[in-house]
């Protein structure tokens, strides 16, 4: 059977509560002046949560030494019927689970969902397997504790309706053995969870957009459900020194400082999503936000890459410049324009896009964002900082 043009992925961003201090500051000085810098590259911030992201080895072979959320590549075993045992042993009945996480959603559904190519690869039916919506979200807690350690797992299912913050649970469980273990085998996270009748936490975490990867970028294309899920206190993170080396927990703003002055190099998933989250500063709005928009569904975007005189374009739907059947299979060549980036943006009405000059990419939308989500903000660095009043 021939090779899929990609594979299935599954992100997660991960949200916490920011302690109070990298928040106020250590003082009433500090509090009222936010000018200091916190672990020497975050400034004390007006946000009130601090997103997780973790960089990957330059051994990596996709976005080698990039900052990415945590996450990985979807196996057979997420799909596997299995599963509904593990949930049932917790009190998570098939029904409940579909009603609550798989049939949440009341919009469109992207074709990862739909049609698995994880399973139609493997010449599985998806009648005999768990729906999508539960797999991937498996996918993204098994390969979040295997590069971090965070565990999101649960004993008991939440009421109907209840929006639940994750908890990372490790008592009891020999953490060190069992990520050894999903290394060699990522069935392992079933096993864990059967011997310590615990389920992945699902319900905690939420939809929040599909991301297929260009034709142009790279030998290796995968289509990424990412999804986000809000944590209280902030968790302690292990790294596997393998697949991510560092880890930085930062604010939206922090994350996009550090990449426009080229002190981290972000992916543009990244770049996008991060610019979204300069929408929200408090994290309960943004964990009430996550929990209301994932009833809404996402869809798939696979971005164009088109060349300008002095740049690229990485086209989005909506755009003006958006072709209406893009290339999914790179038959042709990308569009080219003897425009410069700023050329462009001015002969075009509706925006969706965002341009790339060397290392950096910068968002830019006024379309309408669909399925109720955030509009990016255009982020172009602040070289100069002006004191800002807590």
């Amino acid at each position: 059977m021939s090779a899929p043009p990609w594979k299935e992925a599954a992100s997660l961003i991960v949200v916490s509560r920011a302690p109070l201090r990298d928040v106020v500051g250590k003082d009433l000085a500090t509090a009222m002046m936010a000018t200091v810098w916190n672990n020497q590259t975050e400034r004390v911030s007006r946000c009130d949560y601090r997103v997780l992201m973790v960089k990957r080895s330059s051994l990596s072979s996709f976005m080698a030494n990039a900052y990415v959320y945590p996450g990985g590549l979807c196996e057979p075993c997420d799909f596997s019927s299995d599963w509904w045992e593990v949930f049932a042993a917790v009190g998570a009945t098939k029904e409940a689970l579909l009603r609550d996480v798989c049939n949440r959603a009341k919009g469109p559904r992207p074709p990862m969902i739909t049609k698995p190519m994880t399973l139609s690869h493997n010449q599985l039916s998806s009648e005999n397997h768990l729906p999508g919506d539960l797999a991937y979200r498996i996918s993204a807690i098994r390969e979040t504790f295997e590069e971090t350690g965070v565990l999101l797992l649960t004993q008991a299912a939440p009421a109907h309706g209840e929006a639940v913050l994750a908890d990372s649970i490790s008592e009891g469980i020999d953490t060190t053995l069992w990520r050894q273990r999903l290394r060699e085998d990522p069935v392992n996270l079933l096993r864990m969870c059967r011997e310590n009748r615990l389920c992945p936490n699902v319900w905690a975490l939420h939809e929040w957009w599909d991301w297929l990867t260009p034709i142009s970028v790279g030998h290796r294309r995968y289509d990424t459900m990412f999804y986000i899920c809000c944590m209280d206190k902030q968790p302690q993170v292990v790294l596997d020194q393998s697949e991510v080396i560092t880890l930085k927990w930062c604010t939206p703003e922090g994350m996009l400082q550090d990449y426009s002055t080229g002190a981290v190099f972000l992916a543009p998933p990244q770049v996008y999503e991060t610019s979204r989250l300069l929408n929200v500063a408090s994290f309960a709005e943004l964990s009430q936000f996550a929990y209301r928009r994932g009833a809404e569904g996402c869809e798939q975007w696979m971005p164009v890459i088109a060349s300008a005189s002095d740049g690229a374009l990485s086209l989005l739907p909506g755009d003006d410049l958006y072709p209406e059947e893009p290339d999914y299979f790179g038959r042709g060549p990308g569009p080219e324009y003897p425009f410069s980036l700023e050329e462009l943006r001015k002969r075009c009405q509706n925006l969706h896009r965002m341009e790339v000059q060397g290392p950096l990419c910068t968002a830019y939308s006024n379309i309408e964002p669909p399925r109720g989500h955030l509009q990016p903000q255009t982020f172009n660095g602040t070289a100069s900082m002006v004191p800002s009043m807590l």
